[in-house]
């Protein structure tokens, strides 16, 4: 299977954004999974576990972890919705190491479906950038979107302390 470039993953996710014609944030990953026919269950489970997607007689489910945060579960189902988009063919595959760049592209189709570009590049724009007032609105962690601004070059990079991001995001 083909390791995908980060360009054509987010084309993926922000094809998903236009077929479920989501013009605003939030982005609701709970409704677009339930529409594409994927059930969302939550149960107990230890902290390492953050979600997965399932497979049971011809039903699909993600499940994710109770625990967790809501902005952490709402990452971990658009992660496993990624799954779903970009590895469908090969959805059994665990976690092998020939595998493993498949959680790096759905970290990336999660992260674009969640904060789509184009959405918050105007966001921005409106709100000075206040990446608080920004992790709010589009339901995130501050640390996931201080990263995605950065990426856009919205704001400079290291310009918050990680430490504080990563403390406050849940």
């Amino acid at each position: 299977m083909p390791i995908y470039t980060h360009s054509y993953i987010q084309d993926r996710a922000l094809d998903l954004i236009n077929e479920q014609k989501i013009t605003g944030p939030p982005i609701n990953v709970r409704e677009i999974a339930g529409r594409m026919g994927i059930e969302i269950m939550e149960m107990s489970a230890d902290t390492w576990f953050y979600g997965m997607l399932t497979r049971y007689n011809d039903d699909l489910y993600i499940v994710v972890n109770k625990m967790m945060p809501e902005t952490k579960k709402r990452f971990t189902i658009a992660h496993e919705l990624g799954h779903y988009r970009l590895h469908y063919h090969d959805m059994a595959y665990q976690r092998r190491p020939d595998k493993e760049h498949y959680h790096r592209e759905a970290d990336v189709f999660a992260a674009e479906l969640c904060i789509p570009t184009l959405l918050i590049k105007r966001e921005a724009y409106q709100w000075y950038n206040d990446h608080r007032y920004l992790a709010n609105l589009f339901g995130v962690s501050e640390s996931l979107m201080i990263k995605k601004m950065e990426e856009l070059n919205l704001i400079p990079k290291g310009k918050f302390n990680w430490a504080y991001a990563e403390s406050s995001a849940v």
